[in-house]
């Protein structure tokens, strides 16, 4: 049996050291792997926020050209329907206007008789005239009555003075038919005066000695001043260019006077 050399006390401490020494440097090497993994998952942490933070961004930035390219298209939209609502709009204008006096005359003509195709047309002449006649006159309110006046002239027949005077009547002002009277000269609710004198109508167009309006309605009333005509204290009417003249209505509903600025 061989006999085992003893180890020297120096011997043993260099033993010791390297065991040291390895566990030491062992240590080191785990500790510096586990930082570089460390590092390294860091790295992908933060690699991968980026790339999230990229993709995001590219994200918000496509929607946005998105929203910034839609207007455009609305614009074309909206001017591709603006020529069409032109078109329109110049359509209707072009459209012939209706006359309303036309229109009347041929609702008149779809009558189903004869008698009514007339008093639809007689009716509608007479709208037209007072229309007319309107226009040219000045208006005067007795009661329920408007009287149209457009002025009048005095003629001269040899050595008798004329004066025509013709008026629009319309009832404006009552729900029941009114009645305008003159009979004779005796009896009739209108004369003229200068102030001084009055003076009795020679002729009218009273219809049996009145004239009756239904609400609304309207007719021409013409009276006529000159020789004298009757018996009693009538006198000729005379025109002296230095007075005023008045046309007086003397009506149960209303009494008022005309002025009538004769030439």
């Amino acid at each position: 049996m061989k006999n085992i050399p003893k180890m020297t006390s120096n011997q043993a401490e260099m033993k010791l050291i390297a065991a040291v020494t390895a566990v030491v440097l062992l240590s080191s090497v785990l500790t510096i792997s586990s930082v570089f993994g460390e590092i390294a998952s860091n790295e992908k942490i933060k690699m991968k926020t980026t790339d999230s933070k990229e993709k995001t961004k590219k994200t918000i930035q496509d929607k946005t050209k998105k929203t910034i390219k839609q207007p455009p298209a609305k614009e074309l939209k909206t001017q591709t329907v603006k020529p069409t609502l032109q078109a329109n709009t110049t359509a209707q204008q072009t459209k012939p206007a209706i006359d309303p006096l036309e229109a009347q005359k041929l609702a008149c003509k779809q009558k189903e008789t004869e008698r009514e195709q007339y008093e639809c047309e007689k009716a509608l002449k007479a709208t037209e005239t007072s229309g007319d006649f309107k226009q040219k006159s000045k208006k005067y309110v007795i009661g329920p009555i408007t009287f149209y006046y457009p002025g009048a002239k005095v003629e001269k027949s040899g050595n008798v003075d004329i004066l025509n005077l013709k008026f629009l009547v319309e009832n404006t002002g009552s729900k029941d038919n009114v009645e305008l009277f003159c009979t004779g000269p005796t009896f009739c609710n209108y004369d003229i005066s200068d102030g001084k004198t009055t003076y009795k109508y020679a002729a009218n167009d009273f219809t049996s000695g009145q004239i009756v309006l239904r609400p609304g309605m309207s007719k021409e009333m013409n009276i006529t001043f000159g020789p004298a005509i009757g018996y009693g204290s009538y006198v000729p009417f005379k025109y002296d260019p230095s007075k005023q003249y008045t046309f007086n209505v003397k009506e149960p509903w209303g009494t008022s006077a005309i002025p009538l600025d004769l030439k």
